[in-house]
């Protein structure tokens, strides 16, 4: 695909984004048609109480699909708040497909924690090709498209860079942004929690002494922070496509690298096998890893130091099984 192509779908989305941008804040701040008198309607999604949905949700959801449809009416949409009504029951297919977060990071946005957004993907024979996070209340948007680099508010990514962005070497040197997830039954939590433990551990007993772990609340955030150079690793079992697409479009063209997030500890993965896998959309786990520059007179070393630092990650955490999005 052309250049000329992708930037008209990323100036789309961007359009797209700065257009529901003043509703997003109205709901956040609960003013104009989102005041507090109104009906906000935050509810519980699906009977989950560690996850909700509001009438904002909904609302730039319908509003970003319906000026698509109009735009593009051969293409084909995924989004939380619309697949979460028909029970994921949609067909991943080639043709260019718009993913749609309207409020990523939905707990945060709800308890007035600015660290929330809207994200914007595009996917071409399922893998993603353009990406817009727009955080309103904090005034940011990242944008990306393949082959054109990433910004924020028009500044390349990453924001940090050489000598500044230096060259981490293990999960010692790191910090990595993750999330607990809104599934909370005692199977998935000690999991993810023991992962937790032994990121953080000291390497004396057994750990990887990760430096520095943080959990935000939203996944396409996390992952413009390892685009922007600020966070070296993201790793996630169970987001969906919505939550990560246009992220992983950001960390790609800023210099970073996607795998699969599944984890090898207690696994029966064969050693010989322990290799980080390309990145599946639509499979729900997910490791990034930000741009990590050449060490001296090594070129090609930083994409190799990427792929040791995800494979000491993956030997951490333990695989959590979540049914793939769509049908395929």
């Amino acid at each position: 695909m052309g250049t000329e192509q992708l930037q008209e779908y990323l100036d789309t989305a961007v359009m797209l984004a700065k257009e529901v941008g003043p509703a997003f804040k109205d709901g956040f701040w609960r003013t104009c048609q989102f005041a507090a008198t109104s009906d906000f309607a935050a509810e519980d999604k699906q009977g989950n109480q560690a996850d909700c949905v509001t009438a904002v949700d909904c609302f730039i959801e319908k509003t970003i699909f319906t000026r698509l449809r109009q735009i593009y009416p051969e293409h084909k949409f995924v989004g939380e708040e619309t697949t979460a009504e028909t029970g994921n029951e949609y067909k991943v297919t080639d043709d260019p497909t718009w993913i749609v977060d309207p409020v990523d990071g939905t707990n945060n946005f709800v308890h007035h924690f600015p660290y929330t957004g809207i994200s914007i993907g595009l996917a071409i024979n399922k893998e993603p090709v353009v990406g817009v996070v727009y955080l309103p209340i904090l005034d940011e948007l990242y944008t990306a498209a393949r082959g054109m680099g990433a910004h924020l508010n028009g500044e390349s990514l990453p924001l940090i860079r050489p000598p500044v962005l230096t060259t981490p070497t293990s999960l010692a040197q790191c910090s990595m942004v993750a999330e607990h997830g809104s599934a909370r039954c005692a199977k998935i939590m000690k999991s993810r929690l023991d992962s937790f433990a032994r990121l953080l551990l000291d390497k004396e007993h057994g750990g990887a002494c990760l430096q520095n772990l943080r959990i935000t609340g939203a996944a396409a955030p996390d992952l413009a922070l390892v685009a922007k150079g600020v966070a070296e690793m993201y790793w996630e079992c169970g987001p969906h496509a919505w939550d990560f697409a246009a992220g992983v479009v950001l960390v790609l063209e800023s210099g970073g690298a996607v795998f699969d997030g599944a984890g090898w500890w207690g696994s029966n993965v064969p050693q010989k096998d322990r290799v980080p896998r390309p990145l599946n959309i639509w499979n729900r786990k997910i490791v990034a890893v930000r741009h990590v520059p050449d060490l001296p007179d090594r070129p090609g070393s930083g994409r190799e130091i990427q792929k040791q630092l995800v494979a000491e990650l993956l030997e951490t955490v333990e695989d959590i099984e979540y049914a793939p999005d769509g049908s395929h």
